[in-house]
């Protein structure tokens, strides 16, 4: 396995940027309430900052109160407009589907949704095809289920949907459609997902019942009120940070403060406790129905370990790190059941695979995953990142440690999540 290059001499602090799938549903949740809420906690990245942007545009109030802070003014969702421009949404994922949920499901709105290029080869069908079911008239422009998005908001229909896959942005986009439309939904899925939706609707007092963890329904009334979002640091962002304490040399720890512990996201910390890590979770809280807590991670011997199925929803986001961690790990790494990484900003299944053979390891490519064995050594080489934020703090993460030198044909992309990153690595 690799041997890290880099000692931890003291324990060292640091903060991650606001959770990016709270920071998104927070605009949203905005401006489907009626009046004066204030977020604090807000991901300045431009994934979010697109989305906040775009309902403006429609009809949102925005007064920034500080770093990460804003006050935001809805005049109610009956009363948003329809954009004069086409909505750009960049690199967001999780800004497009699910604001083309939310505005489908209001009459009279009309709008077209796009973004970069990377945004536009991603599938939309997954959340068209449900959406349509409903009643919406949403359509691929291009005609090739791809973003851009032309929709005509309409009053949709209550719906019970059996989900294929394990999505949150699809369960989050119907869930949303179902609200601003004030009708119910049944929805149904095969593992649990991010509830961070279901959590907000709970906390603005929405009716929300579970007949399992995987099984909901949500009923109107929907009067939501403007109120006040605190928004905890991104575990996806900490994750970096979580694999390089674990991975580095010396025996202090990294303590990465104010990390949201929703129970849908910490695969993570589960999966690298079963490879060996020692992390540990100090001054739990709940702040806005979610769970949030500091993390001390200590340098620890990381072993192989079975990811089994159940974990995947919960690990999505975090895979190339985990595959990292992998590289210092004893007996390689195996990641399977993971074809939904081919639907990220990159068919990351593909981007890490290309990178990990540009470092000399030997990988056994399938459909829906990878693996490598135990490795000693890795070539300085240039890293390619398909325009995908996570392959490039991943391998990042990767050259601080391993003291190789590794080049990138671009890192602008790490601004959609995480601002500051390369501040934060530098400090070590």
């Amino acid at each position: 396995m690799l041997r890290p290059q880099i000692k931890l001499n003291a324990k060292k602090e640091i903060y991650v940027p606001g959770d990016k799938s709270i920071s998104h549903r927070s605009v949203l949740f905005c401006a489907l309430s009626q009046g004066k809420s204030e977020i604090h906690g807000f991901l300045e990245g431009e994934d979010p900052l697109h989305t906040l942007h775009c309902f403006e545009s429609m009809g949102l109030s925005v007064t920034s109160l500080g770093k990460g802070s804003y006050q935001v003014v809805s005049p109610g969702k009956n009363n948003l407009k329809s954009p004069s421009k086409v909505l750009d949404f960049g690199n967001a994922g999780t800004g497009i589907r699910l604001s083309a949920g939310l505005i489908a499901g209001l009459p009279g709105i009309n709008a077209t949704l796009t973004g970069d290029a990377s945004l536009c080869k991603r599938p939309m069908a997954r959340i068209m095809n449900p959406l349509k079911e409903m009643g919406a008239d949403i359509l691929s422009v291009a005609g090739n289920d791809r973003a851009p998005l032309q929709i005509h908001g309409k009053q949709l229909q209550s719906y019970s949907y059996v989900s294929p896959i394990a999505s949150a942005q699809i369960k989050s986009a119907l869930v949303l459609a179902a609200l601003a439309s004030g009708i119910s939904i049944e929805y149904k899925e095969s593992e649990v997902s991010r509830d961070h939706t279901e959590n907000m609707i709970r906390f603005l007092g929405g009716n929300i019942v579970h007949h399992s963890p995987v099984h909901f329904i949500v009923k109107p009334p929907y009067n939501f009120e403007g109120t006040k979002y605190v928004i905890p640091g991104d575990i996806s962002s900490a994750a970096f940070y979580i694999v390089f304490g674990l991975c580095v040399g010396g025996s202090e720890p990294l303590l990465i403060k104010n990390i949201g512990l929703n129970p849908s996201r910490i695969g993570i910390l589960t999966v690298l406790q079963n490879m060996g890590g020692k992390i540990e979770i100090i001054a739990k809280r709940v702040e806005c129905g979610e769970e949030i807590g500091d993390l001390l991670v200590y340098p620890s011997k990381l072993k192989r370990t079975i990811i089994t199925e159940d974990l995947i929803p919960s690990i999505i986001d975090e895979i190339p790190i985990l595959t990292i961690a992998g590289l210092f790990s004893e007996g390689g790494f195996q990641i399977s059941h993971a074809e939904e990484l081919r639907a990220k900003e990159s068919d990351r299944i593909h981007s890490m695979v290309t990178n990990l053979e540009k470092l000399g390891v030997k990988v056994n490519e399938v459909k829906d995953g990878y693996e490598f064995g135990e490795i000693d050594s890795i070539l300085k080489t240039k890293i390619e990142t398909f325009m995908d934020h996570r392959i490039a703090m991943s391998f990042a993460i990767l050259s601080k440690l391993s003291g190789v030198e590794l080049s990138f044909d671009d890192t602008s992309w790490v601004d959609t999540s995480f601002p500051g990153f390369f501040d934060i690595l530098k400090s070590f």
